[in-house]
């Protein structure tokens, strides 16, 4: 959590806010991640929002999914088991 939270205040402070985030904005902004702030992360914390959704990040994809899809669509005939890699994640 602390490297994604560290990436959100660089990738602020490379685009548009050289001298540091604020400490608050007004929430309807915040809500649609335009604009960022600390209150944004405290926000998060608090609400134990460990993959940081609320902060425009996105959930880690289960490698077991994707391994069940492949072998779903090889039962349906739309893939060949033979000519298709198989990907590890």
């Amino acid at each position: 959590m602390r490297n994604k939270i560290e990436k959100y205040i660089h990738q602020w402070e490379k685009n548009c806010y050289s001298n540091g985030i604020p400490d608050e904005a007004p929430l309807r902004l915040e809500q649609l991640n335009k604009v960022p702030s600390y209150k944004a992360i405290v926000r998060a914390i608090v609400k134990n929002d460990f993959h940081l959704e609320t902060l425009g990040f996105s959930k880690p994809k289960c490698g077991l999914y994707s391994e069940l899809k492949r072998i779903e669509l090889i039962g349906k005939g739309k893939l060949k088991q033979s000519n298709q890699l198989k990907l590890f994640i």
